[in-house]
């Protein structure tokens, strides 16, 4: 697998193209990171609409897979290093790696451990849907704009 991202910034939401390659493997952290968006703990709110728009190209369901041509995501906490691929995010693996082709193929030419689409029962709780992570982050917005209009 041929991995192509573009430069990695203190943005959230890292996505990555990829193209397959006969021997490459990929990983994931075991554990998501404090930062990862998946997680229900976690603050949506600095997030920007533009990578909520990578997310949902990168998202698919059971009954609408995500194609070999959608991004995965990628660990927001790593850098970019040219001789290994950035590890994908643990959180969006265990949500929605079960709903991408690319998913699947690496799964299948032994690029990927399925496990990593089963997390322990030890992880923080997740969104269980990029739906989910959208209303979490939109009722975050709304307690903040209401304590800013309350202070203000």
């Amino acid at each position: 697998m041929e991995h192509t991202s573009g430069p990695h910034s203190d943005d959230a939401v890292h996505v990555t193209v990829l193209a397959f390659e006969p021997g490459a493997t990929y990983h994931s952290r075991d554990h998501p990171c404090a930062q990862c968006l998946w997680r229900r703990d976690s603050d949506l709110t600095a997030v920007s609409d533009h990578e909520m728009d990578l997310l949902a190209r990168a998202n698919g369901t059971p009954r609408d897979l995500a194609t070999f041509e959608a991004p995965v995501v990628d660990c927001p906490l790593e850098q970019s290093d040219s001789t290994q691929p950035l590890p994908w995010c643990a959180g969006w693996l265990a949500v929605i790696g079960q709903h991408h082709l690319a998913v699947h193929l690496a799964i299948t030419v032994k690029a990927l451990s399925q496990g990593r689409l089963r997390p322990p029962d030890t992880w923080p709780r997740l969104h269980p849907t990029l739906e989910a992570l959208l209303e979490a982050r939109e009722e975050q917005l709304r307690r903040r704009r209401v304590g800013r209009e309350r202070r203000g």
